[in-house]
């Protein structure tokens, strides 16, 4: 598909610049104005735009209905597309989203998700697909990776559904500085002190040969348990992880399972990566 652009025009004048005397009353009306335009778009900071057609010919789909849907199936937003099939969609903030699509006439299209950076803009044309025809839904869109790397299987693991997940959104909103206080909300984990720091301890775990350490992954490869090295806020910093998934014994997937797995397992994902 071809990247919609966005068109900007520019008046300018011939006349010579003039000094005008203000007031100061109006000094702070203007300031105000000021003020309220830059919080106007900083509120438009990130959207969502694009056409809907026709799969068969490519004509515009009028009036058909556009939500923008969180992870959770929440619709934040909703529009209409006007007679040439557009849309635009505002995003109330950095995140991942999907598309749905309603339309008279078509099969409801359902779109693949999407991460919305703060600031970004993205475009996407969405084809429909007669109710008479019975071929799949295509959605055709240029766009950044949904998750590249490892990250990939971190989201994958999210949707299914199994742990507990932490994401960088999830990291900065909470503001800490030691990886282990990060984890202090999280069900069914306990935060337990060292000698010196503190270390991570999964709740209701049978500890039937005494003290039992969840395992610690990052970036794919296996540090043994948590307790290495004088625990974890020595090597890990909230400020460098993209994500972090906690499992109790019951949960651990395939991927992060061995003989040791017994006690829980966490998994740390780095800006670094692998």
């Amino acid at each position: 598909m071809g990247t919609r652009q966005q068109r900007s025009s520019t008046i300018t004048t011939s006349l010579p610049p003039r000094r005008i005397a203000m007031a100061p009353w109006m000094r702070s009306i203007f300031a105000v104005l000021a003020l309220s335009c830059v919080a106007h778009a900083s509120a438009q900071a990130q959207a969502v735009r694009g056409k809907v057609v026709n799969q068969k010919d490519d004509r515009p789909v009028a009036s058909a209905a556009v939500a923008l849907v969180t992870q959770a199936g929440t619709v934040r937003r909703m529009t209409i597309t006007d007679s040439e099939g557009d849309y635009s969609l505002s995003v109330p903030g950095a995140g991942i989203y999907s598309l749905r699509v309603d339309a008279a006439g078509f099969n409801t299209l359902n779109g693949i998700q999407f991460r919305v950076r703060q600031g970004q803009n993205l475009s996407f044309d969405l084809r429909l697909w007669e109710l008479t025809e019975l071929a799949p839904v295509v959605v055709e869109a240029e766009r950044e990776p949904f998750a590249p790397g490892p990250l990939e299987g971190f989201y994958e693991r999210q949707r299914v559904g199994r742990g507990h997940f932490l994401t960088r959104e999830d990291l900065e909103k909470q503001g800490s500085s030691r990886f282990t206080d990060v984890l202090r909300l999280v069900p069914g984990v306990e935060i337990v002190p060292l000698r010196s720091s503190y270390t991570v301890r999964m709740k209701n775990v049978a500890r039937i040969t005494g003290d039992c350490p969840p395992v610690l992954w990052v970036d794919n490869v296996r540090w043994g348990s948590v307790d290495l090295d004088g625990g974890p806020d020595r090597e890990l910093f909230p400020s460098d992880i993209e994500g972090i998934e906690i499992y109790t014994p019951s949960q651990v997937p395939p991927e992060f399972t061995s003989t040791d797995a017994l006690c829980g397992v966490l998994v740390v994902w780095t800006k670094r990566g692998p």
